[in-house]
């Protein structure tokens, strides 16, 4: 309450407060398997909904039906007018849907297709294969796959170097984190970010999965610069430590 001086641990706790702190610490499950059987759970819930409801169903088709189709993938709070926004969560504009393997698109129907801090929480044995391929499917011949995560190079090259100015160039806060006390921890935590991340990239490793997925030309780009300009709406608060690359449909 605003104005009040209670602290948090004087503030009475709710009945369901007490059962959860209660419940919690005595499931037979770590917090990682307790946080994926939500994110299945979600998702599951997510595609029966697409599956049966006549609204969503409908809406589905017509977006199949669709060509020429600018596509922001996971799109989280970054809602892009003239895009189709894709996203697990959230109202409306965004399109319900689980991206992790398969795109609600047509063959060839979109001409530029945007994946920003997205791709690094795929499993990347089965998961990223598979929606890369089909990014590439989706796309319409030149079309565009521009792709943002951390740049994992950046993060060693800051981990080797002496000092700090290798983090502050990523925009580390200093002194670090609390939960992230030392070099190590902060290099970890791009790798994993508290179990959400599943792998780390640089610009050699994305190009080779690029490449097996079918993709032939693949550029090395930078904050606000893409071959296909309109994907080039980058979050300010992810460039001080991204990479940026397109790769294109040939």
């Amino acid at each position: 309450m605003r104005g009040s001086a209670t602290t948090a641990a004087e503030r009475p706790t709710s009945f369901r407060q007490q059962v959860g702190r209660w419940v919690f610490p005595r499931l037979p499950i770590t917090r990682f398997l307790f946080d994926q059987l939500r994110f299945e759970a979600n998702a599951w819930i997510v595609g029966v909904q697409n599956a049966v409801l006549p609204g969503r169903r409908r809406s589905l088709a017509r977006l199949r039906s669709t060509r020429h189709l600018l596509v922001n993938v996971a799109c989280g709070p970054q809602v892009l007018d003239g895009f189709v926004n894709l996203e697990l969560t959230g109202p409306p504009p965004r399109v319900r849907w689980d991206c992790r393997r398969r795109l609600p698109l047509a063959d060839e129907s979109a001409v530029g297709i945007r994946v920003e801090h997205f791709l690094e929480h795929l499993e990347p044995r089965e998961e990223l294969p598979a929606f890369l391929r089909d990014c590439r499917r989706a796309l319409e011949p030149d079309g565009v796959l521009r792709i943002v995560v951390p740049d994992g190079e950046r993060y060693l090259r800051a981990y080797c170097t002496p000092g700090l100015d290798g983090f502050r160039a990523l925009a580390v806060p200093e002194p670090f984190p609390a939960d992230l006390p030392t070099r190590m921890d902060v290099v970890n935590h791009v790798f994993h970010s508290w179990h959400e991340h599943r792998w780390a990239y640089d610009f050699e490793t994305l190009a080779h999965r690029l490449r097996a997925a079918g993709f032939t030309t693949i550029e090395h780009m930078g904050f606000g610069r893409s071959l296909l300009p309109p994907l080039a709406q980058d979050r300010d608060v992810h460039a001080p430590y991204s990479l940026y690359v397109d790769a294109v449909k040939r």
